[in-house]
């Protein structure tokens, strides 16, 4: 009969299993990583910047319909964008629903003569959500 000692029968091999550990490991990476997006996304946001460009003109009868791009390079999504285009007496507006934060919106505007590179297009105002 072998001899063993009363300490070392009782003492385990390993205090924890590997396997333990390595999903103890893995939740606090994956807690960690979820903090940091969450911590990332409630920081400061940058208000909207809008921009707008002239994208295509094409003919509509004796008019002209003229499709601009409504660009917003912030963060927060401006809602009931007015954009106006044309000059006087001539000018076109709209009302654009939303423009999202870094998104492009289309929309077209209907002017008497034909529209230019030197045909003004411009953002009139915006509410917040």
């Amino acid at each position: 009969m072998a001899k063993t000692s009363a300490r070392t029968a009782d003492k385990p091999r390993w205090k924890h299993p590997r396997l333990e550990w390595a999903m103890a490991a893995l939740g606090l990476v994956l807690t960690l990583a979820t903090l940091i997006i969450v911590l990332k996304a409630a920081g400061a946001t940058a208000p909207p910047d809008l921009s707008v460009r002239l994208v295509e003109a094409r003919p509509m009868g004796d008019q002209w319909v003229a499709e601009v791009e409504v660009s917003n390079r912030g963060d927060a999504t401006a809602a009931s964008v007015e954009v106006e285009g044309g000059t006087a007496p001539d000018v076109a507006s709209a009302t654009l629903d939303y423009a999202p934060g870094h998104g492009r919106e289309r929309l077209s505007l209907v002017l008497p003569a034909r529209p230019g590179p030197d045909t003004p297009f411009r953002i009139r105002g915006w509410s917040e959500p």
